[in-house]
Parts: structure tokens; sequence; C-alpha cells
């Protein structure tokens, strides 16, 4: 099969096995986001929200600001020291 392609095409063995190596460093390694795309990983999974990857870092920053307000609400009353809190009926 080499010996037949070389003859074709004028080139030594190797030649065209250099040629093939350059040929094949050369080509597009997919990357591993894109090898998911492909098959079919991203966006194979359903939730509620639909980009919690694409805008994760806007949701985080949300739910810190969340989490800095509620933080700075006063505290519910806490029980005086000595009287036992009541029991819900």
């Amino acid at each position: 099969m080499l010996t037949e392609h070389c003859q074709r095409h004028g080139l030594t063995q190797t030649g065209a096995i250099k040629a093939a190596i350059e040929q094949l460093a050369g080509r597009h390694k997919p990357t591993p986001a894109e090898l998911a795309a492909e098959l079919g990983l991203i966006g194979g999974f359903s939730s509620s929200e639909g980009d919690l990857a694409q805008n994760h870092s806007q949701r985080v920053k949300e739910r810190l600001r969340a989490k800095r307000e509620r933080d700075a609400l006063p505290a519910p009353a806490r029980a005086v020291a000595g009287k036992p809190r009541r029991r819900a009926a």
C-alpha cells in the first residue's frame, strides 16, 4: 500500500511517512469542551435554569450579594438568659 502510494505520487517511503506525520501533527485537536459538545454532553441535562455554566460568575455574585444583605439584617430576638424558650404547640 505504501509502495503503491509512493510510486503514484513520486515519493520515497521516508518522504511519504514524513508528510503523513506533518499532516497529522497539523490537524486540529479538539478541546475537551468541543468533544463534550460533539457527544451531546453539554446541555444534555435539564435544570430549571438553562445557562448554569455560562453565567456562573454572575450567579455567584448575585448569591454573595444576597448573603451580605441577609447577614446585614438584625438577628432574630434571642431568649433572655435564664428564661426557657417557649415551644410551639
